[in-house]
């Protein structure tokens, strides 16, 4: 299981059930603790439904009550033009 943490504006923006798109950084133990990544996931509100956890943070810090299971569907890789 792993543990993920996103940083969002309103909780409202973590569409339950549908793919979005977040840069997500990890809480697992170790040395590569918040590395960030860009991925694409689904979340839900059901603790149990997916395997890894899901911390939220809003825009300033503050840990959130809300708590979701993250299925991670993939990487996201952005690089300019110039460097492909």
């Amino acid at each position: 299981m792993n543990q993920w943490e996103v940083f969002v504006n309103d909780v409202k923006e973590l569409a339950e059930d549908t793919e979005l798109e977040l840069t997500v950084r990890t809480l697992n133990p170790g040395p590569h603790k918040f590395t960030y990544k860009r991925v694409r996931c689904q979340v839900s509100s059901d603790l149990k439904k997916h395997a890894d956890q899901l911390q939220v943070r809003l825009g300033r810090g503050q840990l959130s009550q809300s708590r979701f299971s993250i299925a991670v569907l993939g990487e996201v890789r952005r690089l300019p033009a110039k460097y492909a």
